[in-house]
C-alpha cells in the first residue's frame, strides 16, 4: 500500500530518525515509475490529490505550492506529474506556475522579450500572453522563470503579488506552484499567499531537521502545511509485494 504520508504532522519529533524514513511504504520510487509505466506514477498522483483534497475540504479552486528544503529534491517533477494528472485523468483546469526552470518534459515556446515579471504580476490581461497550453484549454503552464533573475528579486515581487495569485483562482480549479529552494528562503511570506504547502524530501538523504526546520517556517510565515511527500524512495523488495500490503 503506497500513500502520501504527513512524517512531520504524525510522529513525535524526539521518536523521529535522523534520517526521514518512513515507518510505511510511501510516494514515488527512485526510478520515477511504478513497475516501469506511467501507471504507477498516475496512481501515486491521483492518491497525492485526494491527500490535498481532503486536507482542503473547504476550498474548491487550490493553489498548492510545492518545495523543497534542498535542491534535487525532485520537487519540480512531482509539481508536474500532478499537474498532469489531475488536468488529463480529472478533467480538472490546471495550471502549473514553474518558477524553477526545470524543463525536463516541456518544450516551451518563444518568449514575448517584451513582457516583464512585474507586468505579469500586476495586470490580469499579461498573464494570457505568459501562458503555455499543454493540454488544450485544460492544462497550461506559467513559465515564470524565464522573467525573472536572481532569486531574491524574485521572491519579493511574489510576496507582494497577491491580486495575481487571486486571479489564478478565479481562473483554474487547481494551481501547482513548483518553488525552488532558494527562492523560498528568500521569501517564506508566499506561503502565506496560497492554500496550502506540500513539502518534497528525498527519502533517506533529508535529515528530518531539515524538513522540520522548513515546516516551522512555513507556519510562522503564516502558511498552512498540508503534508510531506517522499521522494526517490529506495524499494527494498519487489514493488508488486508493496502492492499487496
Amino acid at each position: 500500500m503506497s500513500r502520501i504520508y504527513d512524517a512531520l504532522e504524525n510522529h513525535k519529533m524526539g521518536d523521529m530518525p535522523h534520517e526521514v524514513m518512513p515507518s510505511t511504504p510511501v510516494s514515488i520510487p527512485r526510478n520515477g515509475r511504478t513497475n516501469g509505466n506511467e501507471v504507477g506514477m498516475e496512481v501515486e498522483m491521483s492518491r497525492l490529490y485526494q491527500t490535498i483534497t481532503a486536507a482542503l475540504p473547504d476550498t474548491l479552486r487550490r493553489r498548492v505550492l510545492f518545495v523543497g528544503p534542498r535542491s534535487r529534491e525532485g520537487t519540480s517533477t512531482i509539481a508536474r506529474e500532478l499537474a498532469k494528472t489531475v488536468s488529463l485523468q480529472m478533467g480538472k483546469d490546471v495550471l502549473l506556475v514553474d518558477c524553477d526552470g526545470n524543463r525536463d518534459g516541456f518544450d516551451y515556446p518563444e518568449t514575448d522579450p517584451a513582457l516583464k515579471l512585474e507586468e505579469i504580476l500586476a495586470t490580469g490581461s499579461s498573464i494570457d500572453r505568459a501562458l503555455c497550453p499543454v493540454n488544450g484549454r485544460s492544462f497550461s503552464v506559467l513559465p515564470l522563470f524565464r522573467y525573472t533573475v536572481p532569486s531574491e528579486g524574485q521572491a519579493v515581487c511574489l510576496e507582494n503579488a497577491r491580486r495575481f495569485w487571486d486571479s489564478l483562482r478565479e481562473r483554474f480549479e487547481l494551481v501547482v506552484i513548483d518553488l525552488p529552494q532558494a527562492v523560498f528562503s528568500n521569501g517564506p511570506s508566499i506561503a502565506s499567499l496560497v492554500d496550502g504547502v506540500v513539502i518534497v524530501v528525498e527519502a533517506e538523504k533529508t535529515r528530518w531537521q531539515v524538513a522540520l526546520s522548513m515546516k516551522e517556517t512555513i507556519i510562522k510565515s503564516g502558511g498552512k502545511v498540508l503534508g510531506v511527500v517522499f521522494n526517490k524512495r529506495r524499494l527494498y523488495i519487489p514493488q508488486f509485494i508493496y502492492n499487496r500490503l
